[in-house]
């Protein structure tokens, strides 16, 4: 009985633990951003795509003209899209391949968040052969204001897997933020996966219920340790 009290508390404590530290499930190159509140995740940008389930599921150019959901488990509602009439964007086997202009447009916004960081996997062709970099901007509450991104963080894997990693700061921003679109334009380049994050102010701190069951295991190991010595 001692052995199946000890093996239950082991595996709460474990599973707690997993869930302060989870692994990003959009991208294994990317972060989970601290005090992130919402995030929209698309991956497998490619028409070789499949669902949870190993079915079929190609994203289509289609899909891209008229703003596809992000496709990762716990994604809010922003749409990523292609302008149309801004050069090309087609879904191939390996990637999203073009040379136009994405968004990333999100209309609902939590009331307390103070940055938006973006992650993207983006082989940027164009820079590579001495042309101009593809470029991220920031509008807000339906307007034009182009705010250029700070990059956070850029890991080269030779136009393979290329990491980008950047974010705004909106603390100075007075107006209260409704809606934001990031305004993605490049010259000829391949994308495998994007994540945007909402993050709030607040201090970075685990879930309430994953403490608890943290503590509730370790309690129980200890009471069981307790016994045995006795």
């Amino acid at each position: 009985m001692k052995a199946k009290y000890l093996s239950i508390a082991i595996g709460a404590t474990l599973f707690a633990i997993a869930g302060l530290a989870q692994a990003n499930t959009t991208y294994s190159s990317f972060v989970d951003v601290a005090n992130s509140v919402s995030f929209d995740g698309w991956n497998q940008l490619n028409r070789n795509r499949v669902d949870d389930n190993g079915a079929a599921n190609p994203l289509t150019a289609a899909q891209l003209v008229a703003g596809t959901a992000g496709n990762v488990a716990g994604s809010g509602d922003a749409t990523l899209k292609f302008l149309t009439g801004s050069g090309s964007y087609y879904p191939a086997g390996a990637g999203l391949y073009g040379d136009g202009k994405l968004t990333f447009t999100d209309n609902t916004v939590s009331s307390n968040i103070t940055s938006l960081a973006f992650q993207g996997i983006v082989n940027d062709f164009n820079a590579a052969f001495g042309g101009a970099p593809y470029s991220i901007t920031l509008d807000y509450n339906g307007g034009s204001q182009a705010i250029a991104a700070t990059l956070v963080n850029f890991v080269s894997a030779g136009n393979v897997e290329d990491y980008y990693h950047y974010s705004w700061d909106l603390s100075g921003i007075s107006s209260p933020i409704t809606s934001y679109t990031l305004n993605f334009s490049a010259g000829f380049s391949q994308a495998l996966a994007f994540q945007v994050d909402q993050v709030a102010s607040a201090s970075a701190v685990p879930e309430a219920d994953s403490y608890a069951m943290m503590l509730l295991g370790l309690g129980v190991m200890g009471a069981v340790v307790r016994r045995r010595n006795k």
